[in-house]
């Protein structure tokens, strides 16, 4: 996440399906994995939906809610203060690249104390899971997840869900790099699916859910699939 993309259609879809995911009474947590705002390209500039009447009826307060956002200051500070998201907790401490001054550990372990009293926590980098080509040590790093940092908010007894940039591979490929979830000992008990939302860029967001949150977390989002955000999101079939 960088705060020039606040406000865009992808906060509509994400801070969405956060808000339907709160019904189910579950405490929210966002890691932003809020990295330096970058210009060298247009990124952030889907903001028609707050006019478009496709996305009628989703969520008209939250529309308008983001709305003044981008016709105001675009950061992750103002979606917070709108209490968009009610009583969720946030975690907005910059992820830079690696360096001699910059632990990226000691900036997961401050996230892991933030968010402690979530049930459900929400992982934002700009691109998603780490990919083969980029290193944990490289200077892109800072717009991935790492596997570990999932595996220890799992493991902290929370369920995560990921938001993945869907790349240009065949679907079957690009999905296989969500298998490891399957194989992972720490995992083992964790109920893996996700949702597609369509609009804008392709994002995907992926679910691993503690068991006793799963059938909470599902029935909130199958109950948002018969709503009108259904012409915008779909399901994800995670499953071997």
């Amino acid at each position: 996440m960088q705060n020039r993309y606040a406000g865009d259609v992808g906060d509509f879809g994400k801070i969405g399906l956060l808000r339907q995911i709160k019904r189910s009474e579950l405490s929210i947590g966002v890691n932003w994995y809020l990295a330096p705002d970058e210009n060298h390209n247009a990124d952030g500039k889907h903001i028609g939906y707050t006019t478009d009447p496709r996305y009628n009826s989703c969520d008209d307060s939250l529309r308008d809610s983001l709305k003044a956002i981008v016709n105001n200051q675009r950061s992750v500070s103002a979606l917070e203060n709108m209490n968009l998201i009610p009583n969720a907790v946030y975690y907005h401490e910059v992820l830079c690249s690696p360096s001699r001054t910059f632990s990226r550990r000691d900036w997961h372990i401050k996230a892991l104390e933030v968010l402690r009293c979530a049930d459900v926590v929400f992982l934002d980098p700009d691109n998603g899971l780490l990919v083969k080509s980029v290193s944990a040590g490289s200077a892109k790093s800072n717009k991935y997840v790492v596997p570990s940092e999932i595996a220890d908010y799992f493991a902290a007894g929370k369920s995560v869900i990921i938001y993945n940039h869907r790349c240009r591979e065949q679907e079957s490929v690009y999905l296989q790099r969500f298998s490891w979830m399957h194989e992972d000992l720490i995992l083992k008990n964790a109920v893996i699916t996700g949702v597609t939302f369509k609009r804008g860029t392709v994002r995907d967001y992926i679910f691993v859910l503690q068991p006793s949150h799963a059938s909470k977390i599902i029935e909130s989002v199958d109950n948002m699939l018969q709503s009108p955000w259904r012409n915008h999101f779909a399901k994800l079939d995670l499953s071997l």
